[in-house]
């Protein structure tokens, strides 16, 4: 019995180092937030700048500072393949403005994000070590709706091929494998002109990619 005990400890080391280096297990599908709870303990703020709240039926973003980005993640998440939906609506404030989606995030210094605005543009970015790169600059897009409106946005992401949707229009498709798995999130900002950004989330789902 003596002789096998270090074979069998050596063995149940190396499973437990190759769970630790696969990461914690990635959350079960489809998952759905309606905010209608706290349940799922996404990140809030509430200073001079940034106020993020949940209320109402929704996750709300308000921004009152010049060139200043925020995002907000559920507790503990974390998925591979997926599709992100969920609805996003400018409740007020300037049409100048940035909003949209973080996914295969890892923490606040790497994930990636795609932004529509309230002028009718979107743009995609990669933030890496806490450095911003750009996948796509802010190019205009009809797909877009403007000023105070909900716009449905769609995030998939297999393997190392992802596919943006706004309102059921692709406007852009990438590759890149640095982040094979991560959390979700939404995401509002200013620009550099106008501060006082009024943004809602709601109805968010993360499904399974269809074959």
């Amino acid at each position: 019995m003596r002789e096998n005990a270090v074979p069998r400890l050596l063995l149940l080391l190396i499973v437990l180092a190759v769970l630790s280096a696969c990461g914690p297990a990635l959350t079960p599908l489809p998952f759905a937030e309606d905010f209608s709870t706290t349940t799922h303990g996404w990140k809030t703020a509430n200073d001079d700048a940034i106020k993020i709240s949940q209320h109402d039926g929704a996750l709300y973003f308000t921004i009152d500072d010049l060139d200043t980005i925020a995002w907000s993640t559920p507790k503990d998440k974390r998925f591979g393949d997926f599709v992100l939906d969920v609805d996003a609506t400018q409740v007020d404030g300037p049409n100048d403005n940035t909003y949209g989606v973080i996914f295969r995030y890892q923490d606040d210094r790497n994930f990636y994000r795609l932004d529509i605005s309230g002028d009718g543009y979107f743009a995609v970015f990669k933030r890496k070590d806490g450095v911003w790169t750009k996948v796509q600059d802010y190019v205009e897009s009809a797909a877009v709706k403007q000023g105070n409106a909900t716009n449905h946005l769609q995030a998939i992401g297999k393997g190392k091929q992802f596919t943006f949707n706004v309102n059921g229009e692709t406007v852009k498709t990438f590759s890149d494998g640095d982040f094979p798995s991560g959390n979700i999130g939404v995401t509002a900002g200013t620009l550099f002109d106008n501060a006082g950004v009024h943004i809602a989330f709601d109805n968010l789902t993360v499904s399974e990619v269809k074959p």
